[in-house]
């Protein structure tokens, strides 16, 4: 007698074969220009309210206040990035996507929980991230999460808007292919 159906293989593991997951040092230096981004964001939030009068001040309880704020702006940056466009300007930049386990592009379902999981991974002094250390697949808390990973692959969401394929993209040397990843 059988309770639950037994859990297809395909459906924790992302399929290898479709779309490959990225590199674990892609990923990290697309978080590191991610980190970039974030902190010159921050920096200008800081600005910002000091040139509207705020005091700036070092003590104990502005360490929380900083470090509570920081994480307002660091959920806020993945949610939105994550959330309406599926991928963050590092992963722009470095030629990543994120893709369902399916392979497909990912519904806006999966991009909310994958949001979440950058605010879980960040809540948690980074140990999401680090998971993938762990991870058979090399994945992280957030792709496991939304079912979904990052992938060298052009992103389905970077077709035309006729559905003829993909943009082309110019490089230097003239060719208007998108570029290898690798």
């Amino acid at each position: 007698f059988v309770l639950a159906p037994a859990v297809e293989e395909n459906s924790v593991h992302p399929h290898a074969p479709l779309v490959p997951v990225a590199d674990v040092r892609e990923r990290r230096i697309a978080g590191l220009l991610d980190l970039a981004c974030l902190g010159l964001t921050y920096a200008g939030f800081l600005t910002l309210f000091r040139a509207l009068g705020g005091h700036l001040s070092i003590g104990k309880e502005e360490a929380i206040v900083y470090a509570v704020t920081f994480f307002l702006v660091y959920a806020i940056y993945f949610g939105l990035f994550t959330g309406l466009g599926g991928t963050t300007p590092g992963m722009y930049f470095r030629g990543l996507a994120v893709v369902g386990f399916d392979g497909e592009a990912p519904r806006t379902r999966q991009l909310l929980w994958r949001s979440f999981g950058y605010a879980l991974s960040g809540g948690t002094l980074l140990l999401g991230y680090a998971w993938v250390l762990w991870d058979e697949d090399h994945l992280s808390w957030q792709d496991r999460i939304s079912q979904t990973y990052i992938t060298p692959a052009p992103s389905p969401m970077w077709s035309d808007l006729s559905g003829h394929g993909p943009l082309p993209v110019s490089s230097s040397n003239g060719d208007s292919s998108i570029p290898d990843a690798t």
